[in-house]
């Protein structure tokens, strides 16, 4: 014979504080934690805790779609140009750039270098 649960009252719906909630997030991807098991301990469905852990990680950042300006100091000192040193055959001899990003990485890079290419590798090591 197979069971056969009746309910007659309100269905069962749980409230989790957000401490509750984070707690067992920290249990579930902690160094010994596994999600299955930690559901299983709260009995909560697996999906609920990667739910939970979309809810409360960081948004991710994309680049931004239109251009910012950000502040830019010059180090070190300017040459005169007027000697005419600096030109070769018309063109600007290529100066090394220094770039340093939010979360403390320095790009170093040719000053000619294109603007689309710089911006996504910008993005790329700001996302890393």
């Amino acid at each position: 014979m197979t069971k056969v649960e009746i309910l007659t009252g309100v269905e069962r719906q749980r409230r989790w504080s957000t401490e509750q909630k984070l707690l067992i997030l920290q249990e579930a991807f902690g160094v010994d934690g596994t999600v299955s098991d930690v559901a299983q301990r709260h009995d909560v469905l697996p999906q609920q805790i990667y739910a939970w852990r979309r809810k409360f990680s960081p948004p991710k950042f994309n680049s931004p779609e239109i251009a910012s300006f950000i502040p830019v100091s010059l180090v070190g000192g300017s040459e005169s140009s007027s000697d005419g040193s600096k030109r070769s055959g018309g063109r600007l001899k290529s100066k090394d750039v220094e770039i340093v990003l939010r979360n403390g990485r320095l790009l170093r890079i040719a000053a000619e270098m294109d603007l689309e290419v710089l911006s996504s590798l910008v993005a790329c090591a700001e996302a890393a």
